[in-house]
């Protein structure tokens, strides 16, 4: 017999995170259920998640995926890759495999509220449900979920976002006793590389026609040197690539701008050469018209990769091909690359993003 206002699904993985949320619900009245997205195929990690499972006292569903996050997942990273673009493997996954599922669980189940352990709150603006960056700046994943559709978000509880992963690691330790959680080293890396570095991941499932070398050359056009297979570059790489005697000698620092898939080339410039005030989104999306288009100029633009993030606002326009022009009013924006996830923060509150497909860096001036 399901509770539904007391009823939680939760996605337990193994790790502290996502214990602390089954237990912190428990805590404030809610009766969890947890879910291990078995994403992997991976019996260690499935016999992980079921030691945490008794160690929190919660009933454990299995759902075997691995199918599907190699289709969802895997392979939109590897196709992104092998068209000299950079994706955000996390940032597909939310929407696409980790949240997804979870709600189709909880459904099946008769469950209506689901829960995560994401450092992340959430908020309601101009009437509608949107993530909010969690109040732990070095934690926060609220960029990673621009994707996630309203209705799931209404349905979430985010029990860690008003903490500090030192405070979660605390009261696991001092409040509940559980040591050997508390103690987990935190994993950085991105799950599906089994363990090996990301250029090694790729080289592997890579084909061999995407990484065989190729020109370097500047924004002119001009030769200047070689690189050893255009997937393993992003925009403001500075190391990876060999220019000749001639350039090398020259000095100064030199960093890639962009990837040109298809002559199997990558071009650089001068590090002061890849700022840019005009970006090109796909696929964007906003929590609301109002929340995105009313007064643009108090948003702020992320984007996580090598660059910087611009400060200030912006000027938004939907052009006829369905793109979204942004415009930094204020600054630029510095080695952006095309398949990135570009984010809109009203205030802490995420109210859009889109997808990279362009930017323009002919105005590099200030």
């Amino acid at each position: 017999m399901t509770h539904p206002e007391t009823d939680v699904l939760v996605a337990l993985s193994g790790g502290m995170d996502s214990a602390a949320a089954v237990l912190f619900l428990r805590e404030a009245g809610y009766r969890p259920r947890a879910l291990f997205l078995d994403m992997l195929d991976d019996e260690r990690a499935r016999a992980q998640t079921r030691q945490t499972a008794q160690q929190v006292g919660v009933e454990l569903t299995v759902e075997p995926c691995a199918e599907r996050f190699q289709a969802e997942v895997v392979r939109h990273v590897l196709r992104e890759h092998a068209a000299g673009r950079t994706p955000s493997p996390c940032t597909h996954c939310n929407p696409h495999i980790k949240w997804r599922l979870l709600v189709e669980a909880a459904d099946r189940l008769g469950i209506r509220h689901i829960a995560t352990g994401h450092y992340v709150q959430k908020e309601t603006y101009k009437g509608h449900a949107c993530f909010r960056r969690g109040i732990d700046p070095a934690k926060d994943q609220s960029y990673y979920l621009w994707e996630v559709p309203e209705a799931w978000i209404k349905r979430a509880l985010l029990p860690l976002g008003g903490f500090t992963k030192e405070e979660v690691r605390r009261r696991l330790r001092e409040q509940y006793g559980l040591e050997p959680l508390a103690a987990q080293r935190e994993s950085m890396g991105i799950c599906f590389t089994a363990g090996m570095r990301y250029e090694a991941f790729l080289r592997q499932a890579l084909p061999p026609e995407t990484m065989t070398p190729g020109e370097v050359t500047d924004t002119r056009g001009r030769v200047i040197g070689t690189h050893e297979g255009y997937p393993f570059y992003t925009a403001g790489q500075k190391r990876g690539f060999t220019l000749q005697p001639t350039v090398a000698q020259q000095g100064g620092t030199w960093a890639v701008q962009r990837v040109e898939a298809r002559e199997n080339r990558i071009v650089v410039c001068r590090p002061e050469e890849l700022y840019s005030r005009t970006l090109w989104l796909s696929a964007w999306r906003a929590v609301s018209p109002a929340a995105l288009f009313d007064h643009p100029e108090h948003l702020s633009v992320v984007v996580r990769g090598l660059g910087r993030n611009p400060q200030g606002g912006c000027i938004l326009d939907v052009e006829e091909s369905g793109l979204l022009r942004v415009t930094l009013t204020d600054d630029r924006a510095w080695a952006v690359m095309p398949g990135q996830p570009v984010v809109f923060y009203r205030g802490d509150c995420v109210v859009g993003g889109g997808i990279l497909e362009h930017a323009d860096y002919s105005d590099n001036g200030r």
